[in-house]
């Protein structure tokens, strides 16, 4: 496995024996023996037996920081990119990627997960990694790293690599996937994804697993119609799905406000339970997401979690930039800043030791992108590779 994978995760738990379940056997998932998706044991920081003490645990709590701390590091790097730097082809085209491909660390439609990092990293704390599903949006990089994935398969996306885990270069970037996490790679059709997962959560329940599908979406996907199918049939079958719904509202206008209504309302219109969160706070996040958890694990039934945030990168929703002041305004709602001083007050955080944790993310950050820059790019006659299945010939 290229060096860059585990660093960021084994970096901390090496500064910090508290911490070293984040790369021990029993919080390793399996791998897949199969094609570019071979990748070796990643580490994971949402622990397996999942309790309301062991997901509040210390080496717990520094752990999830650190994923958001990476998420941030990454998003500025990737803006780098759009702003100041130029991008290699993708295999892809970039032309046919629109403006995700730019990933531009200040749009909505990029890898920007900016506001959302904690109720991302606290659904990851929810779950089961390698045993829940997750279904999520190009957006949910905090999400993703925090379930095992890490920058180098970030960046092998981005440059549209052959070794990227996802797809092997043949995605745009964001289209996050892992066999070993359970990550599912979806398109950047809004909302389709969700049926989807309602489809995975139902082969769950008709088979007996436990399992539960976790699907996220944003203000946009709430308004497809594939959204109403895929939650109206989790509430027809009681299915163990949680819909995350990351909703920029508070900076850009409640959804509410529409003719279609709060998705909560029509959630528990469908026979799902509903609930609207601060998204930028991870005790609230965490609670909210560890019921609705529970709630699929006892075949209670679905949940829509709501989740509010303030966009606080510089782009308005309306195009042009933010004037200073308002971003200035805006700051103290950074999930990132809130964690950080709940560490802090709590003395699971010094000020050395994050210091450090922002000086390693952008270390790590800045070895992944040299080795994905020096990675070989998709050969022309593996094009058709993972695309059609091989039937087998019967004489």
């Amino acid at each position: 496995m290229p060096s860059s994978s585990l660093s960021w995760q084994q970096g901390l738990a090496g500064r910090n024996p508290a911490i070293s379940f984040l790369t021990s056997a029993e919080n390793e998932m399996p791998t897949t023996s199969q094609g570019h998706c071979q990748r070796g044991t990643l580490g994971v920081v949402a622990p397996k037996v999942q309790s309301t003490e062991r997901m509040t645990a210390p080496h717990t709590l520094l752990a999830l920081y650190h994923a958001m701390v990476m998420a941030r590091a990454i998003e500025r790097r990737l803006w780098v990119f759009d702003h100041l730097e130029q991008l290699p082809p993708h295999p892809v085209g970039r032309s046919r990627m629109g403006r995700a491909a730019t990933l531009a660390g200040v749009g909505r439609d990029s890898l920007a997960c900016t506001g959302f990092e904690a109720v991302q990293v606290a659904a990851a704390a929810a779950l089961r990694p390698g045993r829940d599903w997750i279904v999520p949006c190009p957006t949910d990089l905090a999400l993703c790293l925090a379930v095992g994935l890490s920058p180098l398969d970030v960046m092998l996306a981005v440059f549209g690599r052959a070794s990227d885990p996802a797809s092997g270069g043949r995605q745009a970037p964001g289209a996050f996937g892992s066999r070993a996490a359970r990550v599912v790679m979806t398109s950047a059709a809004a909302g389709r994804h969700v049926v989807q997962a309602a489809g995975i959560a139902y082969a769950a329940k008709v088979s007996g697993r436990d399992e539960v599908t976790l699907v996220c979406t944003d203000e946009r996907g709430i308004q497809s119609g594939d959204w109403h199918e895929g939650i109206n049939f989790a509430g027809a079958h009681a299915l163990p799905l949680i819909c995350l719904i990351e909703d920029w509202a508070r900076t850009e206008g409640p959804i509410a406000q529409h003719s279609y209504g709060s998705p909560v309302d029509r959630a528990e219109g469908y026979g799902l339970a509903g609930e609207t969160i601060d998204g930028a706070d991870f005790d609230t996040a965490l609670a909210a997401l560890g019921r609705a958890a529970d709630r699929a694990r006892s075949q209670g039934g679905g949940t829509v979690i709501h989740a509010l945030a303030v966009n606080l990168t510089s782009k308005a929703s309306g195009g042009g930039l933010r004037p200073p002041e308002e971003l200035e305004a805006l700051a103290g709602q950074d999930p990132i800043d809130r964690m950080r001083r709940r560490l802090l007050d709590a003395g699971v955080l010094e000020a050395a030791d994050d210091e450090e944790i922002q000086r390693d993310c952008a270390r790590v950050v800045a070895a992944a992108v040299e080795e994905a820059r020096a990675a070989p790019s998709p050969e022309g006659p593996r094009a058709l590779d993972n695309v059609f299945s091989r039937v087998q010939e019967h004489g």
